[in-house]
């Protein structure tokens, strides 16, 4: 297995792990309470955004690994063709 399937099969079993999606949930309803709150001051505001920012560049580096997937998949399949 290359090492592209192996860390998108990583991303794929973390992403799907339902722990993991509630601690990212919580993180996130957390930051919303903040933002909600009208007595916050902008350092609360600031991390707040902060942990909303962490949670999607998290997401972001799983999906990436999707994506390094699906892109080798489409060239192995080109050189397949050829």
């Amino acid at each position: 297995m290359s090492l592209v399937k192996q860390r998108a099969g990583e991303a794929r079993r973390l992403m799907a792990d339902e722990v993991f999606q509630a601690v990212i949930q919580e993180i996130r309803d957390e930051a919303t309470a903040f933002f909600l709150n009208a007595d916050c001051d902008i350092t609360e505001l600031a991390n707040a955004h902060m942990r909303v920012r962490a949670t999607q560049i998290i997401l972001d580096a799983l999906h990436a690994r999707l994506d390094d997937e699906a892109l080798q998949d489409k060239k192995d399949q080109h050189r397949g063709n050829d």
